[in-house]
């Protein structure tokens, strides 16, 4: 398959697909993190009560309310995590079952979704270890040089210039393994560690496939910021104008009613069309 086959197909399915819409909007999310704005409207909140504004909080009351805070944040995030890996092996059987013709119901997806979520979050957890121990592996004789000499000099530059030659294929490697795997075992019900083994066994002598598909999903990420961009701004200087003719109160209520569910079929679309070009780019592999 060419680049542009597997854009074309993956916005096919990412526009026909709608019920899978829901799992794709937590997997396009997966990249972004909320905790940094948790994190800043905690610090509001503190500043608030050090100004005594009128539900300021007790310095005694200060951290119950704190934990309660901080335990939300956390369930928020384990609940996230949960639907992206759930939603991940839904998007990955919904794509596969509409290839042959069939339709996957919303109900279908959490179903199948819940049978694989154990096993892609294993080949997750793995793959971070493995990136994180080959950075500390690639990085440890630039520092130890970097403390040797008191500084950057040539010894590290020496040094990190081959690491870094290394860690570049390496790192797209283990990821393309990484992609490859999680289909490997939604598809054919593996466990981690064989899917995992199967899909370094299957990235032999397709290692081009791989990077095709990491560019198709760049453009095509690409293609859709710009599409988000292009419906986003007129209705951001609509809304701007009526701030004059209907007040600040009623345009922000607007403005959430028209701009959130935009923003949902977007981000549903770009987290649908992600993963169905993986799943195509092995599908078609192993059926041809």
């Amino acid at each position: 398959m060419t680049i542009g086959e597997m854009i074309r197909q993956g916005f096919h399915y990412a526009r026909t697909c709608r019920s899978l819409w829901l799992f794709g909007f937590f997997v396009g999310i997966a990249s972004g993190g909320s905790g940094g704005g948790s994190g800043r409207g905690a610090g509001s909140g503190g500043g608030a009560g050090a100004a005594g504004f009128p539900f300021a909080v007790s310095s005694t009351d200060f951290l119950p309310v704190l934990l309660v805070i901080i335990g939300v944040v956390v369930i928020l995030g384990v609940v996230v995590m949960l639907m992206h890996f759930v939603s991940e092996g839904a998007l990955i059987e919904g794509i596969v079952k509409a290839r042959e013709g069939g339709r996957m119901t919303t109900g279908d997806g959490f179903r199948a979704g819940w049978t694989h979520w154990g096993v892609l979050l294993r080949i997750a957890l793995i793959y971070f270890a493995m990136v994180a121990g080959s950075l500390l592996l690639l990085a440890a004789p630039v520092v130890l040089a970097i403390r040797a000499s008191g500084g950057i000099g040539a010894t590290a530059v020496a040094l990190g210039i081959p690491a870094i030659i290394v860690a570049v294929p390496w790192l797209i490697t283990l990821y393309l393994v990484q992609a490859f795997a999680a289909r490997i075992a939604v598809i054919e019900n593996r466990r981690a560690i064989d899917a995992i083994r199967k899909a370094r066994l299957f990235l032999h002598g397709r290692l081009m496939h791989g990077l095709k598909l990491i560019v198709a999903t760049f453009v095509g990420t690409v293609a859709i910021g710009l599409l988000a961009a292009a419906v986003m701004l007129p209705v951001v200087l609509l809304l701007v104008a009526l701030v004059p003719v209907l007040n600040v109160g009623p345009v922000i209520a607007i403005g959430c009613m028209v701009v959130f569910p935009v923003i949902y079929v977007l981000v549903a679309m770009l987290g649908t069309f992600r993963s169905s070009v993986w799943t195509i780019g092995y599908v078609t592999e192993v059926t041809t």
